[in-house]
């Protein structure tokens, strides 16, 4: 059984309460008309949609829904043609709402937590669903991640920041408590990144660039800013690879050698920490995948696709760069065993 932990889905019942107004006037919905944005290819007559945020003091955003990102017929389709047998589902990064009201975000986490947990309970052969939270209010995070969990929820995904703070912030201690509490892995995926309205809003390096920075920016703050030594059971998994946290890792050591700075804190160095993260599998080269397992483990290290969005790995399982170096033991930690371990499956 090939497990994908990394995949994106939206369950039909949020669409629902989306399209209905019931996160009005904040949050909404349209019809999308004309050419499909190009981070996926929507075949032709195939819906898709525009969700419409108007946050008090930032303005209008808007982000593309293809018909990939709540299709459940053509999410299993794919799964299928890739030879994966069963998906850990989790809300796409958009829908992360740190920035909004924390009351509204608590209203859309528990509509997003319900409908993944009711498809997860229809389809328990093919899926299995993480819990998002309103985590710019860290208690009402704590409560909505322990009774998603309540719900059948196996992990929880956050973004990178929240709201523009670094995650070492200690008002999210109760939010790592109850992960730690209810023994459950935390997902981090870059959302909310920096340098997007500036340096990086060309050539797509807000995605390209940005995101693996913010991810990198993640990790350094959770092991710089004593999240690890204040909880030290804490498991964390990080998108695309940990960002250039394996690349940069020694660099970061260093500075903490000779470096007053990355002490403030009283943490420890930086590898110390690194047993407590977990990485996916989307690099897309073959030689740093293979550097990957030299270097952190292939026990570290979980398939993860990044479905539905092109800048994935939507290839065959077992063709994904790097992967047919690795031994076959290794090749099974990574597209089974970890993933089963770390998730309880």
């Amino acid at each position: 059984m090939i497990i994908d932990f990394h995949a994106h889905l939206v369950a039909e019942e949020f669409m629902e309460n989306l399209r209905a107004g019931r996160f009005a006037p904040t949050l909404t919905s349209e019809p999308g008309t004309g050419a499909p944005p190009s981070s996926l290819k929507v075949g032709e007559g195939d819906r898709w949609e525009v969700m419409v945020v108007r946050a008090a003091g930032s303005g209008e955003s808007r982000s593309y829904l293809p018909r990939q990102v709540s299709g459940v017929d053509l999410r299993l389709a794919h799964m299928k043609n890739t030879g994966v047998d069963k998906q850990i589902l989790s809300h796409i990064t958009a829908m992360s709402f740190y920035t909004l009201d924390a009351g509204l975000n608590k209203e859309i986490s528990a509509s997003l937590n319900d409908g993944l947990a009711g498809l997860a309970r229809k389809l328990p052969e093919k899926f299995a669903c993480m819990a998002g939270v309103p985590l710019q209010d860290p208690p009402a995070a704590a409560a909505e991640l322990k009774r998603a969990v309540g719900l059948g929820h196996i992990g929880v995904k956050i973004g990178s920041n929240v709201a523009g703070e670094n995650l070492n912030d200690p008002a999210l201690d109760v939010f790592w408590d109850m992960a730690v509490s209810l023994d459950i892995p935390v997902f981090i995926h870059p959302g909310d990144i920096i340098g997007s309205k500036d340096r990086m809003k060309d050539f797509h390096l807000n995605n390209l660039l940005a995101n693996p920075i913010d991810t990198t920016i993640a990790a350094a703050c959770l092991m710089f800013g004593g999240v690890f030594d204040r909880f030290p059971k804490l498991k964390v998994v990080l998108a695309h690879l940990g960002g250039f946290l394996p690349w940069i890792r020694g660099r970061l050591q260093q500075g903490y050698l000779v470096r007053d700075e990355p002490k403030a804190c009283g943490s420890e160095a930086p590898e110390t920490y690194l047993g407590n993260f977990y990485f996916d599998t989307v690099i897309h080269n073959a030689d740093c995948m293979k550097f990957a397992v030299t270097t952190l483990g292939a026990g570290q290290i979980l398939y993860g696709t990044d479905c539905p969005w092109n800048i994935g790995n939507l290839e065959p399982a077992k063709d994904i760069p790097g992967l047919s170096r690795l031994s076959e033991e290794d090749r099974q930690k990574i597209l089974v065993e970890n993933v089963s371990a770390l998730y309880k499956l």
